[in-house]
């Protein structure tokens, strides 16, 4: 079984991470801080995107990285160019190196040959699939659809995370959510579940009833936790790991 994780997603710096490590303790509580740092097929060439409070320069993107044993360091990428998926993980895997842990892809249902080539080449990387609208509209919404699209990916990836609101903090309906993870329960022993969409510290009542049937769930939060100038909040991040570490032990 894979080791559950609380994501935050959008960090532009070490320091911004820093001040999260030092506020928050990780190190007994059997869940991983996910850092989660934006890149795409843009910004990787060095063109800015839509959201540049987001999305770091490309050159920065190894500094952000902790070494520390109790993180899962993940580049978080999207590409308008899905069809040369393997050649641009490549690329940031050789640029990045060995301060990343793997990918969560923002992709809607990648090849499966282009992620198992490069998995065979880095079968250490752990992969993220993030199933966002767009994805949940191309299997029609549908439970037993996603099971079966997922199932095409067992071996290669390592995590699954139900996010619907892709960002933008739109929070996640709890029955519609565990209506998809009852159907890839079976598949729990190979794969992580998780969830996002609106999670933050006044949030995280959205997550109760799922914990109770899902106690090793992992969560990411990204929207909810940045300023009205779109920027990182650290405090209101590390609130809301602190917040969530007590909701999984139960102290909540």
């Amino acid at each position: 079984m894979k080791k559950p994780y609380i994501g935050i997603t959008g960090f532009m710096s070490f320091e911004e991470v820093n001040d999260v490590l030092q506020s928050v303790d990780f190190q007994k509580s059997g869940r991983l801080l996910m850092i989660g740092v934006l890149v795409s097929s843009k910004t990787m060439q060095g063109i800015p995107n839509k959201w540049p409070k987001r999305y770091p320069n490309f050159s920065e993107v190894k500094n952000i990285f902790p070494k520390n044993e109790n993180c899962l360091n993940l580049i978080h990428f999207n590409t308008k160019e899905p069809e040369d998926l393997f050649n641009q993980l490549m690329k940031i895997t050789t640029e990045v190196g060995s301060s990343i842990d793997g990918f969560q892809l923002n992709i809607p249902w990648p090849s499966v040959t282009q992620l198992g080539d490069y998995k065979e080449i880095c079968p250490d990387m752990q992969i993220v699939l993030q199933i966002g609208q767009h994805a949940f509209d191309q299997i029609d919404n549908n439970p037993s659809n996603l099971a079966e699209r997922v199932e095409e990916y067992l071996g290669i990836i390592d995590y699954v995370l139900l996010d619907p609101s892709g960002g933008l903090g739109q929070p996640f309906d709890p029955e519609v959510a565990k209506s998809y993870l009852d159907e890839l329960r079976k598949f729990e022993n190979e794969l992580g579940l998780g969830v996002a969409g609106g999670l933050s510290p006044t949030t995280l009542n959205l997550l109760e009833d799922l914990i109770k049937d899902y106690p090793n769930l992992s969560t990411d939060a990204e929207g909810k936790l940045r300023s009205a100038e779109d920027h990182l909040l650290t405090h209101v991040s590390s609130q809301y790991a602190r917040e969530s570490l007590r909701m999984f032990s139960g102290e909540r």
